[in-house]
């Protein structure tokens, strides 16, 4: 009777240690996002269907969160400004997070250092933490990688030249 009470013993302490272990991991994938600065919001875990959700999924990518929208406030002197971002998802992929925007059609992007500027810097700024940003072009039904990396600039070129 002590063999077996003793291996019961064990299997239920290996069965806690398992489940906190669970826990613990469940609970950190779904600590709310922050940036260094403090900034964060909360994942919203409600995932409706979408052709985005479909192509994420197919290329490997875990949706952790729906649309958000992030809050900014802007101080001018004595004047407060408020604006916001809207992020399409929150996905995970290799232990890597990025942030997702989906086309749209009133608004498309132009790709040029400068357009690319206008359009994803502030997330990528925003969100060091971040991987980078995934443009998801729903009509050619591609997924492109934005990232942001420290580069020669044109004039380094030309002098280089």
């Amino acid at each position: 009777m002590g063999d077996y009470s003793d291996g019961l013993l064990m299997l239920l302490i290996t069965g806690i240690i398992l489940f906190l272990i669970y826990r613990t991991f469940r609970s950190w994938v779904r600590k709310p996002f922050t940036l260094r600065s403090g900034i964060g919001f909360e994942m919203n875990e409600e995932i409706l269907e979408h052709p985005a959700v479909n192509m994420l999924e197919q290329a490997g990518y875990e949706v952790l969160s729906d649309k958000l929208k992030v809050p900014l406030t802007f101080k001018v002197d004595d004047q407060v400004f408020h604006s916001r971002l809207f992020i399409d998802y929150i996905v995970v992929k290799n232990r890597e997070f990025y942030i997702v925007r989906i086309s749209r059609e009133r608004l498309p992007i132009e790709w040029t250092g400068s357009g690319m500027r206008k359009d994803f810097l502030s997330f990528l700024l925003l969100y060091p933490d971040c991987a980078g940003v995934l443009y998801i072009d729903l009509e050619q039904e591609t997924i492109r990688e934005i990232v942001l990396t420290a580069g020669e600039s044109e004039e380094d070129e030309i002098a280089n030249e």
